[in-house]
C-alpha cells in the first residue's frame, strides 16, 4: 500500500469520494505545475481535517480559510515579512518565500507548505509554527509527511504533545 492509502485506511467521517479542486486556475494564479502525488492527495484529502486539529485545503474552495490559493497568498506575505530564518532556509534550497505553496493549517496557526523543486522528486514538507522559531522540514511528499506524523514515527517540532491522539482520524469535507 501507499502512503496515500494508509492516510485514506484511517478511521473517517464525513462526506466520502474525490474532492472537487481547481487544479487549472490555481496552478495559473500561482505559476507552479504541481507534481501528481500531490494533486491526488488533494483530490482525497482536500478540506480533510485531521485529528481536529489540521486542515488540509483545497485547491479553488469558496470559503476563503481553506483556500490553498488564497491561504498561500497569505501565507507567503507572512514568510517574507516576519520570518528571517525560514527565508535563510529557503535561500539554502535555492527558494524564497514567494515560491512556497499553503497546502494546510492548524488550530493553532502552524502553516504547513510545499517548497517546489523543478524536480518533482525533491519537493519539501515545510511546517512552520504560528508564533515562534520552531520549523519542521521533511524532504518527501506530503503524505508521507503526514502519514508519519500521524504514527509518530516523525516528531514535529512544532505540533503539541497531544497532536496526533493515540487512535488518528479525520473528518472528510470536500465541499467546505
Amino acid at each position: 500500500m501507499t502512503d496515500l492509502d494508509l492516510l485514506a485506511a484511517l478511521p473517517a467521517t464525513g462526506q466520502a469520494g474525490l474532492v472537487p479542486n481547481d487544479w487549472e486556475r490555481v496552478e495559473a494564479a500561482l505559476g507552479v505545475t504541481f507534481p501528481s502525488a500531490f494533486i491526488r492527495f488533494l483530490d482525497v484529502f482536500g478540506g480533510a481535517k485531521f485529528d481536529d486539529f489540521l486542515r488540509v485545503y483545497r485547491a479553488g474552495a469558496d470559503n476563503a480559510n481553506v483556500d490553498l490559493l488564497t491561504q498561500t497568498h497569505r501565507a507567503r506575505k507572512t514568510m517574507a515579512t516576519t520570518r528571517p530564518h525560514i527565508e535563510e532556509l529557503l535561500t539554502q534550497r535555492g527558494s524564497d518565500p514567494s515560491q512556497l505553496v499553503c497546502w494546510g493549517g492548524t488550530d493553532n496557526a502552524d502553516m504547513c507548505f510545499l517548497i517546489p523543486h523543478r524536480d518533482f522528486d525533491k519537493w519539501a514538507v515545510l511546517t512552520v509554527i504560528g508564533r515562534g522559531r520552531e520549523y519542521d522540514l521533511f524532504e518527501g511528499p506530503v503524505e508521507s509527511y503526514l502519514l508519519q506524523v500521524l504514527r509518530r514515527d516523525f516528531i514535529s517540532d512544532v505540533f503539541p504533545d497531544d497532536f496526533p491522539d493515540e487512535s488518528p482520524s479525520y473528518e472528510r469535507n470536500p465541499y467546505i
